[in-house]
């Protein structure tokens, strides 16, 4: 992962000479002195305590007894980043549970002290690789959890998380059924499933038609159904969903009957999430894989959402109990893109 690698690496040694006995272990969250963690927890409370106010520096050290220097020398070495750092991210967190609420952004914005729209977007998408009109369609979160020093040490110095396959996408079209419904509440692509059982939807009909008119036996196309949501109306909760078959043989394509919608995957950079095996239903599993690909992994990793591209659910014959003893599994399929940052790193080494 290189998301802030180079604060990470400089913090090590500068949180070496801050007090003894600091050490990487320490950093990680597994050991902390026991002086430094409650004087930091007082701070982490007063932050969350005063969210919508504006914070400064002079602020947190009084609450931690220190003067600004030694404070700041403090908190950079065992958070890994920055007081005010942490301020502008600890906002974005309440702000990114705002906006899941389906709060406008501009009023978010204003709320946690941001002056502008734009501003707020930018350090938005800075933090968490994405923009925050996602959001509403795309995520599901709850309140942020109360902060731990070791946990967020853990967190900026680097902590585990879910691994995706990178791969380049062959381009492919998605020929199906789209629908627009509204469901006031949606947050996010993995609730359509929850959604249409609320409403009974049958797909039996609508699959069936679709393997008729496109087998997947050799030479035709591979045995896939696409689901994805997109056109969301951040303001009724509007969105369209389509169910479709995967056409990777073009031969296919003039198959298409005229009740048909044809969406095409331009291919490119993504990200591959293969939801844990689960009994019975994947819902929840996917769900879960959404959060952890856009909270976790996206934010500490060189890849920032491609917003240009779709991002999709992609189901094949593990969505249909032939593997894993019967348990059902599907992927997770996000366009993304290198961070500028990262991009002129790779064109440095030669890469591009």
């Amino acid at each position: 992962m290189q998301y802030m690698q180079s604060e990470r690496n400089s913090n090590l040694g500068k949180a070496a000479r801050v007090y003894p006995g600091y050490n990487k272990t320490t950093a990680r969250g597994k050991k902390l002195s026991m002086n430094y963690h409650q004087t930091l927890q007082k701070v982490l409370d007063y932050i969350d305590q005063h969210i919508t106010d504006e914070i400064s520096a002079a602020q947190l050290a009084q609450q931690a007894g220190y003067s600004v220097y030694h404070f700041s020398r403090i908190f950079t070495g065992v958070i890994g980043i920055s007081a005010l750092s942490y301020v502008t991210w600890r906002k974005l967190q309440y702000g990114l549970y705002d906006l899941c609420q389906g709060e406008k952004v501009i009023n978010v914005a204003m709320k946690y002290g941001f002056e502008t729209h734009a501003g707020f977007t930018k350090a938005f998408t800075h933090w968490f690789g994405f923009p925050p009109s996602m959001c509403r369609l795309r995520l599901r979160v709850g309140p942020p959890a109360a902060p731990d020093p070791a946990l967020l040490a853990n967190k900026f110095y680097g902590g585990n998380v879910m691994t995706p396959h990178i791969i380049e996408l062959t381009p492919f079209s998605v020929v199906g059924y789209p629908s627009r419904h509204t469901k006031p509440g949606m947050h996010s692509t993995a609730d359509a499933p929850t959604f249409w059982n609320t409403i009974q939807m049958d797909y039996g009909p609508i699959l069936s038609k679709l393997y008729d008119t496109f087998p997947d036996t050799y030479p035709h196309s591979k045995h896939c159904e696409i689901s994805m949501c997109y056109d969301v109306d951040e303001n009724t909760g509007a969105f369209t969903y389509l169910l479709g078959r995967g056409i990777d043989n073009p031969a296919d394509l003039q198959n298409i009957l005229p009740d048909m919608t044809r969406v095409d995957i331009t291919g490119g950079l993504y990200a591959i999430f293969s939801t844990p095996p689960a009994e019975g239903s994947y819902i929840q599993a996917a769900q879960d894989t959404w959060n952890e690909a856009f909270l976790h992994w996206l934010p500490q990793s060189e890849f920032e959402f491609d917003e240009t591209r779709h991002e999709f659910e992609y189901h094949d014959h593990r969505d249909h109990g032939w593997y894993f003893g019967g348990k059902l599994q599907i992927d997770i399929c996000i366009p993304i893109r290198q961070k500028e940052e990262e991009l002129r790193k790779a064109q440095l080494r030669g890469i591009y």
